[in-house]
């Protein structure tokens, strides 16, 4: 079954104002996708306005509209926002399920928009790719120094108008681009130097923040990108050299995450226990391996008496008022491999003090790349979620509570699941159902996976993959670089993520994988009825 792509409605000519006006949205979409949804909403207004408008004034809007009900191709891109229609089975949440039409609604308009207007060149397609990592950068920047500015108080939090997760993924992608862009001719050397500077920016911009999704897909993108590049070429450089290297940066960065675990879970030889501190009070004794944090045990040679009378003489949050100022100065005290009584409180610095007071409870937490603050954190929050069942307030573990009760949810509807609007509701009661510690809290699975298979089933979760590969494999995109990383890291993050579930992230995806599919064509090839 082969679908054949060619642009048949009369298209305007290419400095018309309505062309104009095209490119010039498309140039805000690829500002606002990292950074506003607000933007993200305005150029879809603008774009569908200037559809009509453009197919008005050059008297073609019938021929566009036939052409898109004639073309099986755009059918299929279709299908993911289609099934969505398809699947309000009745009884439904009727407002669950209109907003979540409503905020996967560019699913729709985008693709046909794209598909019946003329393809870029090759020069508006760098010129937009470029805008778009200019955004990023923007985006990035002004989260930066927001943060240094002490305007925000978690680096997470850099993303500020749209989902750090959703962020994470522009940054990852924005990296790519800007590796692309690098091997275009330009007639300016600047311009490949910014290029360049752009492109460490994003990485050090990943390790900085501590994006660890981020980080995870960009290696796994690299990896499969060196592959097919030592697959392709007979060059030794390529197909040897550089896939050594990247074997040997890949291998030192599991060394240095295994050696943190190793010194994180085995106890340092000079942690003995103590019976009094040095001014004759007895410590309490706890060598409970199930606490062990940073080759310590958290709960041994512990003063209480000590600890509150020396806290409470270095800070103005009470000892006993804030419940957690005991266990946080406990974890900090010990993470420095300290004894918990007087001589350790005093010896912190007045900087110590206020990280304690503001939560911090390791001093790993405190190292400027956050990568290193979000692997000590997570090797936490599995050991705590591991030996207690603890997941509020973490991310990892609470993914790993999510995932299970989302695979019970699956199970009772299994083939169609229960419609577009009545998702929420299930995987609410569900978790209630099984006494979850996130029932409440109006979570959804964090998987794009599971999600549908709640709302659509096996039969819903079939077209909606149909949907996205067939298209990409008619035409053959998963030749072309860009659309491949762009395709591994969306595919790659709805594993961890609802990342078509929010705006930011429902237009992230319609926009490139129609830029890609319908806007950048080769001229070599014909693309579709």
């Amino acid at each position: 079954m082969a679908f054949v792509y060619n642009h048949k409605v009369s298209f305007v000519s290419k400095n018309s104002s309505c062309r104009m006006l095209f490119l010039a949205t498309l140039a805000l979409y690829c500002v606002a996708i990292p950074f506003s949804k607000f933007m993200m909403s305005l150029a879809g207004t603008i774009l569908v306005v200037n559809w009509f408008l453009e197919g008005f004034v050059e008297k073609n809007l019938w021929q566009k509209i036939l052409q898109a009900a004639k073309s099986k191709l755009l059918w299929i891109v279709l299908l993911i926002y289609l099934v969505h229609i398809a699947w309000l089975i009745p009884p439904q949440n009727i407002n669950d399920a209109l907003q979540d039409i409503w905020i996967k609604i560019p699913m729709l308009f985008i693709p046909i928009i794209f598909y019946t207007t003329k393809p870029l060149t090759r020069n508006e397609i760098n010129i937009l790719l470029h805008i778009y990592v200019l955004g990023v950068l923007f985006s990035s920047l002004y989260g930066f120094f927001s943060y240094f500015n002490n305007e925000l108080h978690d680096k997470r939090s850099m993303a500020i108008h749209i989902s750090y997760v959703r962020f994470e993924l522009n940054i990852c992608f924005a990296a790519f681009v800007s590796f692309y862009l690098l091997w275009q001719k330009y007639k300016y050397k600047s311009i490949k130097i910014i290029t360049g500077f752009m492109l460490v920016w994003f990485l050090f911009f990943l390790a900085y923040a501590g994006h660890l999704t981020g980080i995870i897909l960009f290696m796994v993108v690299s990896f499969v990108l060196i592959i097919g590049l030592a697959v392709r070429y007979k060059n030794p450089v390529i197909r040897y050299v550089i896939p050594s290297v990247f074997a040997v940066l890949l291998a030192g960065s599991f060394l240095f995450v295994f050696d943190i675990a190793k010194k994180y879970f085995t106890v340092q030889s000079n942690n003995a226990p103590l019976e009094y501190t040095i001014d004759g009070n007895r410590y309490m004794l706890d060598f409970d391996k199930r606490f062990i944090e940073n080759g310590n045990y958290i709960y041994a040679n512990v003063c209480d008496l000590e600890l509150k009378d020396a806290w409470n003489k270095r800070s103005q949050i009470d000892y006993d008022e804030e419940f957690l100022i005991r266990p946080t100065l406990i974890r900090y005290l010990n993470s420095k491999g300290l004894t918990k009584d007087r001589l350790a409180v005093e010896s912190l610095t007045d900087k110590e003090i206020t990280y304690i007071e503001n939560g911090i409870a390791n001093i790993a937490y405190t190292n400027n790349f956050a990568v290193i603050k979000r692997i000590y954190q997570l090797f936490w929050e599995l050991n705590d979620y591991h030996q207690t069942g603890m997941v509020v307030g973490y991310t990892f573990a609470q993914r790993l509570e999510l995932w299970k009760v989302s695979l019970s949810a699956v199970q009772k509807h299994l083939l169609l699941g229960v419609g577009t609007g009545n998702a929420k509701t299930v995987f609410a009661k569900t978790l209630e159902e099984k006494d979850s510690p996130l029932a409440f809290s109006k979570k959804r699975s964090h998987n794009q996976y599971f999600t549908f298979l709640i709302a659509f089933g096996i039969v819903g979760l079939s077209f909606i993959l149909f949907s996205i590969i067939y298209p990409a494999v008619t035409l053959g995109k998963f030749k072309e670089p860009l659309f491949l990383v762009f395709f591994i890291i969306v595919m790659l993050s709805m594993l961890t993520e609802d990342t078509l579930e929010p705006q930011d992230g429902a237009t992230f995806f319609a926009f490139f994988y129609s830029f890609f599919l319908f806007l950048q064509i080769d001229k070599e090839k014909n693309i579709g009825n």
